[in-house]
């Protein structure tokens, strides 16, 4: 009997010392070596192996969110991030709308099959977010800062600061799904076209000057002082006219032709939408680009008013886009 009970003992002795091992190296150490709640871990290299299935405190330009794992059913608030997530090679359950090209723009279309249309981009479907019990939600300050509160009740809720800064909202969004390797090398590939586009446009660039400018339903013309297009050609180092640097301004409208020296630019590129059951813009167009004061711009005396896509140069705002527009540029200063 006493050995009987000794034996029992030493049983029980080792079960115990068996669990304290398990908890030591298993679930427990692999949520800590995969970051603990805070934004400072958030900024290292992606983890790899488990660790990289931990969790993590995004923080954003609301607050921050804490993810538990890496999501799988995500919701997408605007167009830019559209492009992001396709890029990424993830598919949303649920997305806003295309500004243009609807449901989805064009050339995202064939990865976009089976997503939830969440309505318009300013205006997305509460009702139909809850149904899709998302585990992530990604919006835009501009966009979204007023429903902030019901989407951050529905699921983790990550917010951007801008719908156009693709590159920061990229990085965002990479640490949100777990997929900051993908993201890096999206980065990098960028970072060499833009040096590779730098070295052949030479000293081009720097005595460049180009406008982006618009023509709208009521008869007014815009130029885009910064947005999407405008944060690529700084990056380029392609400068923009004196006239259109308009401080606290995206984009600012004219009302009357006198106004016309101000869509001015090297290059003049057109992101107009002409649609046929909007003949409104298209009168427009044509209104100002026959003007007398029209042919009087540099842009147009040297055969550089060129009409662009909008969809990549202005309303996918994501790498995707980014891209394409640069593909563009490439064709337009006739480089190769």
């Amino acid at each position: 009997m006493k050995r009987f009970k000794l034996l029992l003992v030493l049983m029980l002795s080792i079960a115990i010392a068996g669990c304290g091992t398990t908890g030591s190296n298993g679930s427990n150490g692999a949520k800590n070596s995969g970051g603990t709640a805070n934004a400072a871990e958030t900024e290292a290299p992606a983890a790899t192996g488990d660790a990289a299935e931990g969790s993590r405190t995004i923080e954003h330009a609301m607050g921050s969110a804490t993810l538990e794992k890496k999501p799988e059913r995500v919701v997408v608030l605007f167009n830019g991030m559209v492009d992001i997530s396709v890029a990424l090679g993830v598919k949303p359950v649920g997305a806003v709308e295309s500004w243009d090209q609807k449901p989805w723009y064009e050339f995202l279309r064939d990865e976009m099959t089976g997503v939830e249309n969440l309505g318009d981009e300013n205006q997305p479907n509460i009702e139909a977010i809850i149904a899709l019990k998302p585990d992530l939600i990604i919006g835009a300050k501009t966009r979204d800062e007023k429903i902030y509160p019901q989407l951050s009740a529905i699921a983790p809720t990550i917010i951007t600061e801008e719908v156009f800064d693709w590159k920061e909202n990229l990085k965002l969004a990479a640490k949100a799904l777990y997929m900051d390797e993908q993201a890096d090398k999206l980065l990098a590939d960028w970072d060499q076209r833009v040096a590779d586009f730098k070295q052949k446009a030479g000293d081009k660039l720097a005595s460049t000057e180009v406008s982006v400018v618009r023509f709208e339903k009521d008869g007014t013309a815009r130029f885009y002082a910064t947005g999407f297009a405008g944060t690529i050609f700084k990056e380029l180092g392609i400068g923009r006219p004196q006239a259109q640097m308009v401080e606290g301004k995206a984009v600012v409208n004219l009302t009357s032709k006198e106004q016309m020296e101000q869509l001015d630019g090297d290059y003049i590129f057109d992101i107009t939408q002409i649609k046929e059951d909007e003949p409104s813009r298209a009168a427009a167009q044509t209104d100002w680009t026959s003007h007398p004061l029209w042919k009087n711009l540099k842009g147009v005396k040297n055969g550089k008013y060129l009409k662009v896509d909008v969809v990549t140069w202005n309303l996918s705002a994501g790498v995707l886009a980014a891209n394409s527009m640069l593909d563009d540029l490439y064709n337009y200063f006739e480089l190769k």
